[in-house]
């Protein structure tokens, strides 16, 4: 949360891009710095690209019930190896760049509006057959019922840390520029809060079509020991084949997979666009035309890497490298020298900026919050994740952290505790997402009359 508003308060004070951004602020290197914040996208989208083609493709897959029936990790392998792959990784860059060339109001906003409800509602379709499954309440109790144990173990940690910057966009450049688009007559604060309830409203709706669905029909453990590459393109196949009607819950919920990853992609492309627009003066459409291009041309090598002999492991070698580098550690690193900016350097100015025509104001507590704790928690976890990392990669290195087993978990049904945790979850997640955004727009209307 403390991240996204930094981030929308260097975006929004600045009015550009995050090169110019962090010069503007004067903050020690600035341009070097800011230009991560536009290279570094790069490549994350490079790969990110690549797998948005495979849950496009899967959407084709589950109509046509292409592997129901056969092996899904034979079927997945086969395809990593395909021609079909590069047709389709070409349409996703295609898409995206298309979107982006319309500018932010008919390309940006005019996607987002349909896709993100879109979204929703095909996930809350997914849900209510999933819950409705006999033996679904053994995947309730999985997913809600409280385990204390876990908050000390790192790897809860890292994990989350990669998780929550890779899926608000933060520390890759495209919040800055978001919050150059903001409009002075928004507060920050509660828009901030709503975007992330709403981000994790449609992940704990995910949890539930998920996993419900896998126990009830047999798969708990498989789902539970996976990867989300694995989860997704090898044990939920399994599940849909499984599933009555499963084609049809398959083929929606891959579309709604395809929403949320294009909506991201445009993100993770923006802040380039965006710079060469501001910098060298391209029109839109020329910016991404030839970003398009690029990064066409840099997702070919994780394609090309798939069609090599061996496992899954051996086809992902590339991808799994620089999704520990980009999103494991550089997306953080980013992150924390944003809200150092803000806390550190722009100072009493930036706290402006937060409260600017803000209803729900950062007060002093929230300053100290802000300037302090962030910065030291987000550090810690970073500290933690590269020694882990390290660790695990690099032979001979010291075991500082601990390995740390995970407890097997066999529900049966729902205990009390999870139903506290689940009413618990779904009013604070749901209900403050529905009230905040209510409140947004409704401040806008009356900002938007009175302005009239």
């Amino acid at each position: 949360l403390f991240g996204m508003m930094s981030e929308w308060v260097i975006g929004r004070n600045t009015r550009r891009e995050p090169i110019g951004a962090f010069e503007k602020i004067e903050f020690p290197l600035g341009r070097e710095i800011g230009a991560w914040g536009v290279a570094g996208p790069f490549f994350l989208y490079a790969y990110y690209a690549v797998i948005t083609a495979w849950v496009v493709f899967f959407v084709i897959a589950s109509v046509f019930k292409l592997y129901f029936g056969v092996n899904t990790m034979e079927f997945f392998l086969d395809f990593l190896s395909s021609p079909w792959i590069f047709i389709i990784h070409a349409g996703v860059v295609i898409i995206t760049s298309a979107i982006l060339a319309m500018g932010v109001k008919k390309g940006i906003e005019r996607a987002c509006k349909f896709m993100i409800p879109t979204l929703f509602v095909l996930l809350i379709i997914v849900v209510i057959r999933s819950l409705t499954l006999p033996g679904a309440a053994a995947g309730v109790e999985f997913f809600m019922k409280p385990r204390w144990e876990y908050l000390i173990n790192p790897a809860t940690w890292i994990a989350a840390l990669g998780q929550v910057f890779f899926t608000l966009s933060l520390g890759m450049g495209a919040m800055i520029i978001y919050g150059s688009y903001l409009k002075d007559s928004w507060g920050i604060p509660r828009n901030c809060i709503a975007t992330a309830l709403g981000n994790t409203s449609s992940s704990l709706l995910a949890g539930f079509a998920i996993f419900p669905a896998a126990f009830a029909l047999g798969m708990g453990n498989a789902v539970a020991g996976e990867s989300s590459i694995g989860l997704t393109f090898l044990v939920l196949p399994e599940l849909f084949q499984k599933m009555p009607g499963g084609w049809f819950f398959g083929g929606l919920f891959f579309l709604l997979l395809t929403f949320g990853a294009i909506s991201s992609a445009i993100s993770i492309q923006e802040p380039s666009i965006a710079w060469l627009d501001e910098e060298l003066k391209w029109h839109r459409k020329k910016s991404a035309l030839v970003t398009g291009i690029i990064l066409w041309l840099l997702g070919l090598p994780f394609i090309i890497n798939g069609f090599v002999r061996g496992g899954l492991g051996a086809k992902l070698a590339l991808l799994d490298k620089m999704d520990v580098i980009i999103g494991q550690l550089a997306l953080p690193l980013f992150g924390l020298i944003a809200i150092v900016a803000v806390g550190w350097f722009m100072k009493e100015e930036g706290f402006k900026e937060v409260n600017k025509n803000a209803v729900l104001k950062l007060g002093n507590m929230g300053r100290l919050w802000l300037k302090y704790a962030v910065p030291f928690f987000v550090f810690l976890l970073f500290l933690i994740t590269l020694i882990k990392t390290l660790q695990d990669r690099v032979s001979g290195f010291p075991a500082i952290i601990p390995e740390t087993k995970l407890v097997e978990f066999l529900p049966t049904g729902i205990d009390f505790s999870t139903i506290i945790m689940i009413l618990t979850m779904c009013v604070i997640i749901w209900g403050g997402f529905i009230y905040f955004t209510y409140k947004v727009l409704l401040v806008e209307r009356r900002k938007n009359q009175t302005s009239l």
